[in-house]
């Protein structure tokens, strides 16, 4: 028992290497509300969950890649979070 204890603290540190920290979250979702134009719409609480979603989900790399895209086409590319299409019609479009 006292091994399969062990195992598990060591999975669980191991799976939590690769997390970013809150800092680089909240600056990879800055730059990505100003990319995306959406920067002056949330608030401050609202940030701060999206940061704990980037926390849960999202992996060092991704989070660095975000940090620094310029463009919507980089973010994209890291893999971030899902990027709206413009070419996609929008879900409530599907219903008219």
């Amino acid at each position: 028992m006292k091994h399969l204890t062990m195992l598990f603290v060591l999975g669980a540190a191991l799976a939590a290497c690769n997390k970013p920290t809150p800092e680089s979250c909240r600056k990879a979702m800055l730059n990505m509300e100003h990319i995306l134009g959406t920067d002056n719409l949330n608030t401050k609480g609202d940030l701060e969950g999206d940061v704990r979603r980037c926390r849960g989900g999202s992996t060092k790399e991704a989070v660095e890649c975000a940090s620094q895209a310029q463009t919507k086409e980089d973010l994209v590319r890291c893999d971030f979070y899902q990027v709206p299409d413009d070419k996609k019609p929008a879900a409530d479009d599907d219903k008219k």
